[in-house]
């Protein structure tokens, strides 16, 4: 039994995994009121509430990790490239 739940609890973890992706860009444009960063690859990508932003500048290089909710780009982080 605990392995058939082990099993299944892994299938998931794998699949929300598998959603999970990254891009990389140059900061075009924040909005706040919208919580969203618009990226030079053409993609813009929401991010929470919480989420700190006040050091990000567009022009600045960075590196995304979103995962993709009701067919909307959302950041859970973001590594600024030197």
């Amino acid at each position: 039994m605990f392995a058939r739940l082990a099993a299944v609890a892994f299938a998931g973890l794998a699949a929300s995994a598998a959603l999970a992706d990254e891009s990389e860009g140059k900061i075009v444009r924040i909005d706040p009121e919208t919580a969203t960063i618009s990226l030079s690859d053409g993609n813009d990508y929401a991010f929470p509430l919480d989420f700190y932003i006040d050091d990000l500048q567009p022009g600045m290089t960075v590196r995304v990790f979103f995962d993709v909710e009701n067919g909307k780009k959302v950041l859970y982080d973001l590594q600024v490239e030197n």
